[in-house]
This record gives C-alpha cells, sequence and structure tokens, in this order.
C-alpha cells in the first residue's frame, strides 16, 4: 500500500484528467446555446453558420425518388439517437465521479497531519512507530533463528532416516 501522500498525487491526477474529459465531452457533444435572444440576428447566423470547406448536413442528403430511401434512413438516424445516452445523464454521471473523487479527496487530507498537530506530537508518533518497528524486526530475526533451527533439525532427521533405510537394506 503507498502513503498518503502518493494517494493524494495519484486522486489529483485523476480529478485533472476527469476534470479534462468532462470539459471536453460538454465542449463537442453539447447542442449549442443562441448568443442573441433574437435567432435570425446576425451573431446567431454568423455562429451557426457552417466552417468553410464543410457543407451542411442538410446539403449532404441525397435526392431520391422514393420515399422508401428517406425512411430507412429517418429510421437509421432514430436508432442511432435511441442507442445515444442522453447528454444530460452523461454529465451528471461525469459531475457525481468528480463529486466522488473530490470527497476521496477531502478524505485523504483530513487524514494526514494538519496544522493543529504540533512538531513534538509528531516526533513522538515517529519515535513510537520506530520503536515498534525495531521490535518488529527483532521479532522478524528471532523467528528466522528458529526457522534455521527447525530446518537443520528437519535435515538431521532426513538424514539419519535415510542412513537407517541405507543400513537395513545392506
Amino acid at each position: 500500500m503507498t502513503d498518503r501522500l502518493t494517494q493524494l498525487q495519484v486522486c489529483l491526477d485523476q480529478i485533472v484528467a476527469q476534470f479534462n474529459s468532462t470539459i471536453n465531452y460538454a465542449n463537442t457533444q453539447s447542442e449549442l446555446a443562441l448568443l442573441d435572444p433574437n435567432p435570425s440576428s446576425v451573431i446567431n447566423l454568423a455562429a451557426s453558420a457552417p466552417l468553410p470547406g464543410k457543407k451542411e448536413a442538410d446539403g449532404d442528403k441525397p435526392d431520391t425518388a422514393n420515399g422508401a430511401a428517406d425512411d430507412s434512413a429517418t429510421a437509421a438516424t432514430t436508432t442511432s439517437q435511441a442507442k445515444q445516452p442522453d447528454f444530460d445523464e452523461v454529465i451528471n454521471e461525469l459531475s457525481t465521479d468528480i463529486i466522488l473523487k473530490s470527497r476521496q479527496i477531502s478524505m485523504i487530507i483530513d487524514s494526514l497531519p494538519g496544522i493543529g498537530t504540533l512538531p513534538e506530537t509528531q516526533l513522538e508518533m515517529i519515535s513510537e512507530l520506530m520503536g515498534e518497528l525495531e521490535e518488529t524486526e527483532k521479532e522478524r530475526v528471532e523467528k528466522m533463528k528458529e526457522k534455521d533451527v527447525l530446518l537443520k533439525w528437519c535435515e538431521d532427521l532426513i538424514v539419519e532416516v535415510s542412513e537407517g533405510i541405507y543400513h537395513t537394506r545392506t
């Protein structure tokens, strides 16, 4: 497990990525709002004008003699729109993700020693943890010695058994 500062840095990186993707989604998927209350104003007409070199969506439709082709194109457009999630639902989900990540960041920050913690208290905590670490290391060394003794005993036992088997067969 990583320390709290590393967790905090990872969470901050993740929330920045979430903000970036949310803004990108909103910029690319939202419907454009009118800049002026009058829909036929020059500003709104200029904003809704197609980019140079691109045709309007209505101009791209091929002229068909029969209505069946129009019906199938309309049906395909309707089904693709039905499969595409609603913009508001996606924005709500992205917002919820950002809120959850910000709460996680707040919890990590709250778990850090704050301004209210005196340096002496922090030094005491560090010395206590160092004492616990030294005790644990002593226990580990003792267990390693015990393991070596048991391993040597098992090896001696195996040698005795194999010698006994050897002497009974010869």
